[in-house]
Formats: C-alpha cells, sequence, structure tokens
C-alpha cells in the first residue's frame, strides 16, 4: 500500500522563478550550471555527471540510508516550440515537475537527466531526433540504464529499487525497468502508455523511432507497476490510457481526482 504526500514546491526554485519574473522573460531552461548554483550548499544534496553511451547525464543525488532507493526521471521538457511547428534546439524543462518531489523525499534518491538535456552533451552527439522521435529509442534507454547501474553498483544488491516517471519519463521508467535487474517497482504518473495511441488522440506524428510500452512481449513477473493518472488530465486522459495500463502484466491503476497532467502531487512512499 501507498501514502503519498509532497506540500509543494521546493524552496530552491523560488529565486529562479522570482528572478524571471522580475526580468519579464520566458522562463529558461534549467541547466547543470543554474542547477548546481541554487542547489550549492543544500544537505546531502549533490549534483554531479553520469555517462550512459556516447553521452553526460545530469545527475542530482540525495544521500540517504533507507532501504529504498528511488530513481527520478522527468518528463520531455520542451522538445517541440510554437505550437509543435519547430523542434526545439533546447529541450530543458522550464519547470521540472518530479525535482522538487525528488528533494523533498527521502533518500538514497537519484535524480536522472536524459542524453542532451540541461545543457550537457557533447553537442556532435545531439542531434534533434534525440529528444523528437527518438526520444524513447533503443539507444536513449541503453544510455540511462547504463548511467544508472553505475550509481546503483554504490548500493547493496538487497536494496530495492522503485523508478517514479513522470509523463515521458513514465514511458522511460517502464521500459528501464526491463533492463536493470535491481528494479522491483516503478510509479509512473500520467504516462502514456501507448505512444500510438498518444499520437493519435493528439494528430502527432508517429514517434517511429522509439520503443512504445504497449509492444512489448514477456514483462517481468517480478516487478509492480503502478499508474496513478489525473481524472482532468487533457493530455494523457484516463478514459483512454487507464485500461490499456490495466493490460500491463503487475500493473495497478489509480485515478486521482481533481488532478490534471501534473498528476500527482504526491510522493510515493512504501507502508
Amino acid at each position: 500500500m501507498m501514502a503519498m504526500r509532497i506540500k509543494g514546491p521546493a524552496r530552491w526554485l523560488a529565486p529562479l522563478v522570482f528572478g524571471v519574473l522580475l526580468a519579464g522573460c520566458v522562463s529558461p531552461p534549467i541547466h547543470v550550471d543554474n542547477l548546481s548554483a541554487s542547489l550549492a550548499g543544500r544537505e546531502s544534496v549533490s549534483v554531479s555527471k553520469l555517462y550512459g553511451g556516447d553521452f553526460e547525464l545530469l545527475a542530482i543525488e540525495k544521500a540517504g540510508n533507507g532501504s529504498t532507493i528511488y530513481l527520478y526521471l522527468e518528463g520531455d521538457g520542451r522538445p517541440w516550440v510554437s505550437g509543435g511547428s519547430h523542434v526545439s534546439d533546447d529541450p530543458s524543462p522550464r519547470r521540472p515537475y518530479l525535482l522538487p518531489i525528488m528533494l523533498d523525499s527521502p533518500g538514497p534518491a537519484l535524480y536522472l537527466g536524459r542524453p542532451c538535456y540541461f545543457g550537457l552533451g557533447p553537442k556532435r552527439h545531439c542531434h534533434p531526433t534525440l529528444w523528437t522521435f527518438s526520444r524513447y529509442s533503443d539507444r536513449v534507454i541503453m544510455a540511462m540504464v547504463e548511467a544508472a547501474e553505475q550509481w546503483l553498483a554504490t548500493y547493496h544488491e538487497e536494496s530495492m529499487v522503485t523508478l517514479v516517471g513522470h509523463s515521458g519519463g513514465g514511458v522511460l521508467a517502464l521500459l528501464m525497468a526491463e533492463r536493470l535487474p535491481q528494479v522491483n517497482r516503478v510509479i509512473a504518473m500520467a504516462t502514456p502508455v501507448s505512444l500510438s495511441t498518444w499520437a493519435q488522440q493528439h494528430d502527432y506524428f508517429p514517434l517511429f523511432d522509439s520503443l512504445d510500452p504497449m509492444t512489448l512481449q514477456n514483462w517481468r513477473s517480478d516487478v509492480e507497476r503502478h499508474f496513478l493518472f489525473g481524472s482532468d488530465d487533457r493530455v494523457v486522459p484516463p478514459g483512454r490510457f487507464a485500461p490499456l495500463a490495466r493490460t500491463i502484466p503487475g500493473s495497478k491503476v489509480e485515478i486521482v481526482r481533481g488532478q490534471g497532467h501534473r498528476c500527482c502531487t504526491l510522493h510515493p512512499r512504501v507502508d
């Protein structure tokens, strides 16, 4: 059984947002440099890089002694601009949703970035397809799995590992859990479990170079998969995606009343 709660955005975000409002401009993308400055001096939190495949990945670690390790995977950020008519030159999120949740959680925990997000590279490997049509490709998944394995290797093998993903981060969590034997649970919030259904829903061009969870065969039988959908979510409407989530082995589905796509303002804990 899960009891979940969070009290609101972490304090580190307020100075950054306030400065942007004073400047009267659109929120800038969050990069490793401004994250390092914002989190400097915060107890038990460190900002670094992990490496996977050809890429550097943002790693924000929160130390702790819990028996459950949490890995947090953010949503897609801003892969498109101008209403989806142009590819963004920087997909990094402007308002990270899971980072405040991770910072307010008990450790040990890791907030893991994606290839080419948060101002990392190297740039020669950062083609826009990586955050558009290939955002859930085998190349992206393997890079993140490799980085996660490096970090998890520092913990005891008997530790339980939970992947927490929001929106597209939930897609990554489902796919990564199949390749990380340490993972025993996935919590997917507002997650489009079928990429083809999501593309049809919004009349988007299919993500032709991405792995679709609904096409996976032989799901691991030793992984719990918790799905949380906001009742008012128009991006990933529960009426279309909750029934699909229920077909995935080991699934437990909850629809949270009064929540939209930024579902769910909750922190997962195990009783």
